[in-house]
Order: structure tokens, then sequence, then C-alpha cells
């Protein structure tokens, strides 16, 4: 592009126009800045280093559109100016106009390869695109350049290495970049969140601390911070952390759900306190009363569910979580035709969720309606064929309807399989071990009841995945409980679409009807050899106390494993107080349990996700102590 030619004199008054400029930028005196740039326009006309400037300045005020307009005038005038790339790149991201971002990315780096800003912003871009591989790669580029971004390239490959599982490599990349930094709270911070995710709380709590006293103030550190002082069984000082995110940030849904959640676990009858307030402070917001008909509802405390939620909707009348929440609390209430409409409404919503048209199909099995029930049941499916809700609810709907496809998906004699475990080695029986580990186990019960969204009552459970946490005596169960799960596994009947298609002669209920649309069983077409743990935790429950009847949305095989059970389990004429039975629903729709199964130290069931299952409550004051997990296919 042919250079700018002016006056001698015109360029000197330029240049003293430009350097005025600066001096007014560098005290912070933006409009002094912009007026001498302004001015030096009104001498030089286009000159692309004063739109650029014009650009910079109105970025500083926060006029992101007005800063792309100069910005690309200035380009316009010269394009080869790699940091003006650069800048409109990072304008265009802030606005997720991605493409058009990487692409002014890519003239940056055109213009300079060794740009390492460039490669990093790009690298930011593309991650937040889920294109993880591509952002490593050029984050790979960007820690290539000399004088690049470092310790913030190294930050964002550790957060692709952290969402990825590979935590201790995660841990080592942000020490490798507080090496470079050690001064920037950002990093400790996320080396905090990084040990917590490795169960070192202690060692997380350190990393917290110093992070704050970096300065580091965000709601999320608070809130990560919350976390970590919950792990260490410090929960009023997890609250003030808690309530300290939300000073930062009132609108913190989850440090609000953690908060209230953590505040029952206290039983403190005022959980919902902070929920309360936001609903009141934000009479537009539907976050307050949409948290509390959620968490209400969990609580068993369906009237004031019902409540929160209509006042949810008053808020946000099209929210299809709000609908199906009402529907869930009507349903509860008794209220079955009105919960059918919210569901109707939560499914019209959104079409496509499989959680409304599963929960739409619990309330037409409610209210006498198995055949719709099927159809919704079916349709959840069909949208998501591995949701353990959907196949347990449309389990219910064949079993009503006497469709013998009920007994094809949930085959209780087969598949509910008990396993007395041997003794870890060091251990004389199983008595011994079962004692040490309860002593284990109960160190890590801190709460003074149960969790608000789970399934016990009268009882405490575990925070985080138990098999992760390094208890010692927890791992050598673990072993056993793995050789258990796959002799389990390896024992499973064939796919039984396949086996009846032969027409193979058997007492095992036949394969299913033709037109259904599975196309194979559920639990047992994944079948596999490789598997792995995904959520681990153990339950005590005291007198009084039972699991309510339900099915584990996050598994493919789940589990039950008694450390210690009350002396009226071994008791026949007790009722089968304490032991687990199967095949009885949530709903009151007439459906008994079709086996139990008697619990005793040392003794593992294993069973399918979606079969429903619960307990039945004893009156002993001996504890009901258990280690639960999901399993999923590797």
């Amino acid at each position: 592009m042919r250079p700018f030619m002016v006056a001698r004199n015109t360029a000197a008054e330029f240049a003293t126009r430009m350097q005025a400029a600066a001096a007014a930028h560098g005290r912070g005196e933006h409009a002094a800045a912009t007026a001498q740039v302004q001015a030096a326009l009104a001498l030089v006309p286009g000159q692309p280093e004063a739109l650029r400037w014009m650009g910079e300045l109105a970025r500083a005020r926060g006029d992101d559109d007005q800063a792309e307009q100069w910005w690309r005038r200035s380009l316009a005038a010269n394009d080869a100016q790699p940091a003006v790339w650069n800048n409109l790149g990072n304008r265009l991201a802030r606005a997720q106009r991605d493409d058009e971002a990487l692409a002014a990315f890519a003239r940056a780096i055109v213009q300079v390869p060794q740009y390492g800003e460039a490669h990093y912003n790009r690298a930011r871009v593309l991650h937040r695109l889920g294109r993880r591989e591509d952002a490593a790669a050029a984050l790979q580029d960007a820690l290539a350049c000399p004088g690049g971004p470092h310790e913030a390239a190294l930050q964002l490959a550790a957060q692709l290495q952290q969402e990825a599982g590979r935590l201790a490599d995660a841990l080592g990349t942000l020490d490798a970049a507080i090496g470079l930094a050690p001064a920037r709270g950002a990093l400790h911070h996320n080396r905090a969140a990084v040990l917590q995710q490795l169960h070192r709380p202690a060692e997380a709590l350190a990393a917290h601390d110093r992070a704050f006293a970096l300065g580091i103030d965000a709601a999320h550190a608070h809130y990560n911070h919350g976390h970590t002082l919950q792990s260490l069984g410090r929960g009023d000082e997890a609250v003030q952390a808690y309530r300290a995110a939300l000073q930062r940030e009132p609108l913190h849904s989850l440090a609000l759900y953690d908060l209230a959640r953590l505040r029952w676990r206290q039983g403190d009858d005022a959980f919902d306190a902070e929920l309360r307030a936001v609903q009141a402070a934000h009479p537009a917001s539907p976050l307050g009363p949409g948290l509390r008909g959620h968490l209400l509802a969990r609580g068993e405390r369906h009237a004031e569910a019902a409540e929160a939620f209509r006042e949810a909707l008053r808020r946000s009348p099209a929210a299809a979580g709000f609908h199906d929440g009402l529907g869930r609390a009507l349903l509860r209430l008794g209220e079955t035709a009105a919960a059918v409409a919210e569901h109707e409404h939560a499914v019209a919503a959104a079409p496509g969720d499989a959680e409304m048209h599963a929960n739409l199909a619990a309330a037409r099995l409610a209210a006498g309606m198995p055949e719709a029930a099927q159809a919704a049941a079916e349709r959840a499916v069909a949208l998501a064929p591995q949701d353990q809700h959907a196949l347990a609810r449309l389990g219910l709907a064949w079993r009503l309807r006497g469709d013998p496809r009920d007994g094809w998906l949930n085959d209780v004699p087969r598949l509910v399989q008990p396993f007395d475990l041997e003794p870890p080695p060091g251990f004389a029986d199983m008595a011994t071990f079962n004692a040490a580990l309860a002593a284990e186990l109960r160190a890590l019960h801190h709460d003074r009841r149960e969790p608000v969204d789970q399934t016990l009552r009268r009882g405490t459970q575990t925070l985080g995945n138990l098999f992760d946490q390094g208890h010692p005596l927890v791992d050598a169960l673990k072993v056993r409980i793995g050789e258990a799960v796959s002799r389990y596994i390896a024992a499973l009947p064939a796919d039984e679409v396949a086996s009846a298609s032969r027409g193979a002669a058997s007492n095992a209920p036949s394969g299913p009807a033709p037109g259904l649309r599975f196309v194979s069983h559920p639990l047992l077409a994944r079948r596999s050899e490789r598997w792995r743990f995904t959520d681990s935790w153990s339950s005590r429950l005291s007198r009084g106390g039972f699991h309510t009847h339900h099915v584990h949305p996050h598994g493919w095989i789940s589990s039950a494993y008694y450390v210690s059970v009350p002396g009226s389990v071994r008791d026949e004429d007790a009722g089968h107080a304490g032991w687990i039975q199967f095949g009885q629903p949530d709903l009151d729709i007439g459906l008994p349990a079709r086996r139990v199964v008697r619990p005793r130290p040392g003794r593992l069931v294993l069973f399918p996700s979606y079969l429903w299952h619960g307990t039945v409550p004893f009156q002993d004051d001996d504890e009901r102590l258990t280690i639960a997990f999901d399993v999923m296919p590797a």
C-alpha cells in the first residue's frame, strides 16, 4: 500500500498530537487522548496508526462495536498490522463470532508466525468450540514462540488436561506455570481445584489460601473454596465460603444450590434462606424460585415446591423445566390430572428432551393411563436409549399392561445377583475386615442428616467419589468388588434379541415382541470385559432409616455392599426390616416388590441400574452401613 505522504510541518504536528494522546492515555484520561487522536486524523485523514489508536481508545471505554469499526478502517488502510488483526480477533471472540475470530488470528499468524499471543488467543476460541485437539496444538505453537504468554498457555493446557480427566498431568502443568509466574493467583486457584478433584483437600486448602493472599477474590474462587472445606468436614466454614461467593455474585446458581444443600444436611430449617432472599431481591429472575422448587420437591415438601415452581413460571412462562417441576410436585400431591397437563406443557416446550418424556410417562402411569405412558416412555427411550429412568418407566407400562416384554427387560431372578466376598489380604475373615472398614467409613460421615437430593432417609451419605479418595480399607475392598463385577458381567446371558430370533428354548422370558424400537437388550447388549467405576459413596442409616424406591440414572450396573447391618435384619419375623427389595416403583400404582434380598456383612448385590429398588425401614438402634457404586462399560 502507498505510504501516506504529508508535508513536513504536518508530519511534525501529527507526531506531537499522537505523543500527547499516548501521554493522556497513560494517565487514564481517555477523553483527552481521543481528542488528540481526532486532531491528528484531521491533519492526516485515514492514517492507519491513528485509526488503530481510535480503536484502542474505544475498547478502553468498553465500546467494542466502535473499536471494531476503527480497527477495520485501520486494516483497510494497511492490512499488514498483525497486532490489529489480533485485537480484532479478540473483539470477535468476545462477541462469540468464532469463525471470524479464528480467521483474524490466522491473518496475524501468517504475518508473524512466531506471534505467541495470537496462537494462544486462537487456542482459547478452539477450546470454547470444543475442538480440544486443535486447541492443544495451538497451545504448543504458543509455547514454542519466544516471549509468548507461556504461563497463560500452560494454564489453558492444564484446563484441557483436567477436562480430559488427566488430573496428574494438569497438576504438573500448573506447577510449571507457577514456576514462570509464582505471583499469579489464578494459577494457584486452578491448582486448588485440581487438588480437590484428586481428593487431596488439605493441599487444596493451602492452594486456596495462597490464591486469596495473592488477591484472588472472584465468586467462583470462594465457591470452590467451599467445596474443599466441605471435604475436610468444616461445614460451618463452607457455609461462609459459599456466602462469600454470593456477596460477589448474588445470582451464582451453583453457590446458591450447594449452600442450600449443605444447610439442609446440617439440619438447618432455614436452609433455603438465600434462595428466598434472591427471589425477593430479583423479582424478574426465575433462579431463586426455580432452585427452591427443585430442592423442596427433593425434600418431599411438595406443596411448597409447587408454589415455588408456579412463581418461577410467572417469571419465565415458557420454561420447560419449571412446567416439569410443577408436574412432579403435583403428582406427589395426588393431583394427577394437573400433573399430566404440566408435563404435557413441558414436552411441548422441549420435545427433544428425553427426561421430559420420561416424567410425562410417570404422570400418566399414576393417572391410570398405561398405554399413553408407554408411548411417552418409548419416545424417551428413542431420544436417549440408555436413559435409565426412561427404561424403568417403560418397564412399568409393560408390567401394568401385562406385556411379556416386562419380563424380558426386568428379569429379576437372573439380573439381581448377590456375592459373598472373600476378605482382602491380611484379614482372617470378613467380620474382622468389616469392623475395621466401618471405623474408616464412620470418620467420613460428617453431616447431621441425609442429603436433600438423594434417596436415603434418616441417615447420612459421604461426599465425592469414595473409590477415588485413597482410603486404605476402601481400596482393599474395591479390589474384591472389582473381581465380583467381572464375574457378574461374564455370567450375563447373551443379548436376548439374538437368542429369541434363533428360537432358543428355555424358561427365560422370550425376546421382545415385533415392532419394539429396541434392537437389543439395554443391559445385555452393552456387556463388555472392560468397564469402569463411576459414582461411589457410603450410606449410613439409623433407626427408622430406609432408601426410597429409585433407579440409578448414571449407571449401567449398580450395587449395594453391606458393611454392618442392624440385628433385626437377621430376624425372619421382622417383616424384612432393613432388606433390599426390587421391582416396586416410586409411584403408588399397585405394583409390589418382586424380590427381597437379605443383607449381611460382606455381601455385595449387583443389578441393572434401571431396576427399581429400595429398602424396608428398620427400628433398631444399630446402624445400617453400606457402600454403593455404579459401573459403566469402558
